[in-house]
């Protein structure tokens, strides 16, 4: 009962303050979602919700024109007379009667082509009005599961909590957001956003991600980006889009006198980049009256995406004489594994202002802001300024999920809570536990003894066995934190246990500062985990191929790091001791029936047990890290900035390291290593991928093994969990190590399906060809490289996270060995 009656005070302060409200319906009483609702003479309006039901605030009393529209009905027009009171105006839109009989259609000509060429042509005067504004700027987000399978629906979490709401099949709202801001727009790409107030259900603290940044799409653009996917789509009014495009004219209509053009936007193959549905254009200039379209999860290379619909209303503003855009609708639908979901946003754009005073100081690095209160908004302010009705659908989500918030934000539900899952259980000796303080102030975890990160296997230590203890201690604003963290290994085999702890402390301050002490005993590969040990150990136990080499290191660091300059500087410097000694062969099992034999630890003299690649030694070690990224970018939260990377620029990393105070002065040394990396988009024919790094030994001549430059090599035939841009696929391990000058090369173009879409057959499997070369060259061997061509968005289906590579290799000019490479696609 007391639920009731908050939900009917709710129901009742959300209509008091609907001071025009009702439902737009076609003629056979069908509500129509997202009709446009405008006062005319004025830039005041709203949309209808997808119950066709709409809300309208006038300020103040007196006569008004209401403009009802929606693509494909006539506009109506409704002169009301406003008593400021709560008045009910229900509308119906007739479907426009199309007509062509006006039209004179020469043999062998199509008149929308010369529609289209007009359109194409006039871009710039009919955009040359919107060069620069400022707007008020309304959206409201939406994601709801249409399905989902039991084993998923415990797995969905919003807000670091499980969803909730569902029904039995797993039917429900998973996000409800609302976003009010200012915009200022400067042609070509500037956009600058202040959010004034954001709302999400269930999340009092929430900042909504339904920005105008993310629904900025300009059909005059000749390429438009869906955010959040790297496939640029051709607009139906690109310079080429008689390339892609077939054009008919379907319909031919009036409003308020202008003539509108319906033409329908034929792709000429699905597969490609490219849009589907309807264009009106205005006849007289061929300025976008309206947009229609869709694209598949085909043409986005994305077949997990079902289809995005974008839906887009322009109205004439007398002041700069142009079409501008009111409103738009973003419908996307996608799934796997038998799961449904839906996102809808939609958005608004108020109060235009095209004789904005920017300044050179407008447009900074900053792009978007919140304000200081932007999620402490009280209901009458969304009553206010709300442009989309809620649906009953959506009040109670607001109202549920509001109130299962104060619930689980209440001390005692927070006890109750801590102390369910603080509960110990004799499992959890194997399987791990966690315990967490009051106010999730601290938390203790222990790993447990038994799972995948646990247990390995190696020919050094035989079956391997690992655990973790980990104390976090937050501030009490949770901006500052401690760790302090201890793993113990134990080898069944070589019969050695061994610990190691790291001691980490994380600063509140603006630089990200951050210190560490990190120290103990460890084996280690040679080359960092060059070897992934999961696949060492499958290879090991199934192959009798044991690819990781190891050494033992007793070590002690300190270590800082901290961003400077608007984080376009990264520091880190450390400064440790390490005592490195040789390991041997110590198992010799494996499920393996052939006569195949392990190799000896020795990366150096693979066939002898007996040799070590290094002696007892120790070593004290000075490292220090530079990082710039150029031209970065901001968001402004109420209490931080998080920073954006610019990819204009090339990411630069400096590295110097130098050995001292050795065993012996031979092992002493300095290196210098600089490394360049970048990802550069090709208009809509792809993306360029490069990494490239050279270094420099200084008295290094007598260096240990393990200071020495290592290539990442790979001997297995799988990429898995690894950086197309940081490894080669054939180069076997440690083969180029070097203790002198090197460089290494890796450049890789995708082609966004650019190139298969034109296949025919294969265009409709949503593959992407890359194509790569990779080169590793010292001063004493010849240069290794490595030509590759290949499948990315592999599989078949929704199952298309595979990549596949035919690799040819070769020493100098000589052809080495060539293979095919079997992983995962980057983004998986």
């Amino acid at each position: 009962m007391k639920n009731l009656l908050v939900l009917s005070l709710l129901l009742f302060t959300h209509l008091t303050f609907s001071q025009i409200k009702g439902v737009v319906r076609d003629d056979k009483g069908k509500p129509i979602s997202y009709a446009t609702i405008i006062v005319e003479r004025t830039q005041q309006g709203t949309i209808s919700n997808d119950k066709g039901q709409y809300e309208l605030l006038l300020q103040n009393e007196g006569e008004y024109n209401l403009v009802y529209q929606f693509l494909g009905y006539k506009t109506v027009r409704k002169k009301i007379s406003y008593k400021n009171t709560l008045q009910v105006v229900d509308v119906i839109l007739q479907e426009e009667e199309f007509q062509l009989d006006d039209i004179v259609i020469k043999v062998g000509k199509n008149p929308a082509d010369d529609i289209i060429r007009k359109a194409i042509k006039n871009k710039g005067k009919n955009t040359v009005g919107m060069s620069s504004y400022t707007a008020d700027f309304y959206s409201k987000g939406v994601i709801k599961t249409l399905k989902l399978p039991k084993f998923l629906q415990n797995k969905i979490t919003v807000n670091d909590q499980k969803a909730i709401g569902m029904d039995s099949i797993g039917k429900g709202m998973l996000y409800l957001s609302e976003t009010v801001s200012e915009l200022k727009y400067q042609k070509p790409n500037k956009l600058k956003e202040h959010i004034v107030a954001s709302k999400v259900s269930g999340n009092d603290n929430g900042y909504s991600f339904n920005t105008a940044d993310e629904s900025f799409y300009d059909f005059y653009d000749n390429y438009l980006s869906i955010a959040g996917i790297g496939t640029k789509l051709i607009s139906p009014l690109a310079d080429a889009a008689f390339s892609y495009y077939k054009y008919n004219l379907e319909a031919v209509i009036k409003d308020q006198g202008v003539v509108i053009n319906k033409v329908k936007v034929i792709p000429k193959s699905k597969a490609q980049p490219v849009f589907e549905g309807d264009l009106y254009l205005v006849e007289e200039t061929g300025a976008i009256y309206g947009v229609d379209l869709k694209v598949s999860g085909i043409s986005l290379q994305e077949p997990i995406i079902e289809e995005i619909n974008i839906n887009q209303n322009f109205f004439y503003n007398v002041s700069n004489k142009s079409w501008v855009k009111r409103s738009q609708n973003i419908d996307l639908t996608f799934g796997a594994l038998g799961a449904s979901i839906q996102g809808v946003f939609l958005s608004v754009f108020n109060n235009y202002n095209f004789e904005p005073q920017f300044t050179r100081a407008t447009f900074d690095k900053e792009i978007l802001s919140f304000a200081k209160d932007v999620n402490k908004q009280d209901d009458s302010f969304w009553n206010r300024n709300r442009l989309f009705a809620l649906s009953d659908e959506e009040l109670k989500d607001y109202h549920f999920k509001d109130s299962v918030r104060v619930v689980r934000d209440s001390p005692a539900y927070k006890d109750s809570i801590r102390a369910k899952y603080n509960k110990f259980s004799v499992e959890d000796v194997l399987m791990g536990y966690t315990y967490t303080g009051k106010d999730d102030r601290y938390k203790l975890s222990y790993d447990g003894v038994i799972g995948i990160d646990q247990i390995g296997f190696n020919t050094v230590q035989g079956f391997t066995m690992n655990t973790n203890l980990k104390a976090t201690l937050f501030s009490n604003d949770k901006k500052s934190y401690s760790i302090a963290k201890v793993n113990f290994d134990y080898g069944f085999a070589s019969d050695r246990f061994r610990a190691y702890g790291h001691l980490y402390h994380k600063f509140n301050d603006k630089s990200q500062s951050s210190f560490y002490v990190k120290g103990g005993s460890q084996i280690k590969q040679f080359y960092g985990e060059n070897i992934n040990e999961y696949i060492n150990t499958a290879f090991s136990l199934l192959a009798r191929k044991n690819y990781a080499k190891y050494y033992n290191n007793e070590e002690l660091y300190v270590g800082y790091s901290g961003k400077f300059v608007e984080e376009a500087i990264l520091i880190h410097a450390a400064m440790g001791y390490e005592e490195r000694s040789p390991l041997f062969n110590n198992a010799n099992g494996s499920f393996y029936q052939g006569s195949r034999a392990y190799t000896s630890n020795n990366p150096l003299d693979p066939y002898n047990d007996k040799s070590a690649a290094i002696d007892l030694h120790h070593l004290y070690k000075f490292k220090l890290g530079v990082g710039l990224s150029l031209g970065m970018k901001y968001i402004t939260y109420p209490d931080k900035r998080v920073y954006m990377s610019n990819r204009k620029y090339p990411s630069i990393n400096l590295q110097y390291e130098k050995g001292f105070a050795g065993s012996i002065n031979s092992l002493n040394y300095d290196l210098i290593e600089v490394k360049f990396n970048q990802l550069v988009p090709v208009s809509n024919k792809g993306e360029l991928d490069y990494n490239i790094k050279f270094g420099h030994y200084f008295g290094g001549e007598g260096i240990s093994f393990v200071d020495q430059k290592h290539f990442a090599g790979n001997q297995t035939h799988l990429n898995i969990n690894r950086d197309e841009l940081s490894y080669f696929n054939l180069l076997p391990y440690y083969s180029l190590s070097t203790n002198k000058s090197y460089m290494e090369t890796h450049i890789e173009y995708d082609f966004k399906g650019y190139l298969i879409n034109k296949i025919p057959l294969l265009r409709w499997t949503g593959w992407n060809v890359v194509v790569g070369y990779h080169n590793a060259s010292t001063t004493d061997n010849k240069p290794y490289q490595e030509l590759t061509a290949g499948l990315s968005n592999f599989g078949f289906g929704k199952i298309n996270f595979f990549r596949i590579d035919y690799v040819r290799s070769y020493w100098g000019t000589s052809f080495a060995q060539d293979g095919v490479m079997i992983g995962f696609k980057k983004s998986f």
